[in-house]
């Protein structure tokens, strides 16, 4: 059904490596033209929680150790509760 080279884009993990070149392309654009406008921190937390799943994706489609899987998703966990605690607490 899908032709042999989105299976293989799929299926090695190159497509973890993409959505993380895109999350580092949006972080520089925030910074260099929006960051007037943008709460840089809070940013940083978000993308940070989203590329510490997408390193725990490419971990695991690459064939890496059930650990180094673990250490991603621990990073994620970490940077997601940052930021739901600076969302949370936020005195505005």
């Amino acid at each position: 059904m899908w032709p042999d080279w989105v299976i293989a884009f799929v299926g090695d993990g190159r497509i973890a490596l993409l959505a993380l070149a895109v999350i580092g392309l949006e972080a520089l654009v925030i910074v260099v033209f929006l960051r007037r406008r943008a709460r840089i921190g809070s940013l940083v937390l978000t993308m940070a929680s989203g590329a510490g799943l997408l390193g725990a994706l490419y971990a695991a489609l690459s064939g890496a150790s059930a650990g180094a899987i673990a250490i991603w998703l621990i990073l994620a966990l970490v940077a997601h509760a940052s930021d739901m605690a600076t969302r949370l607490f936020r005195n505005n």
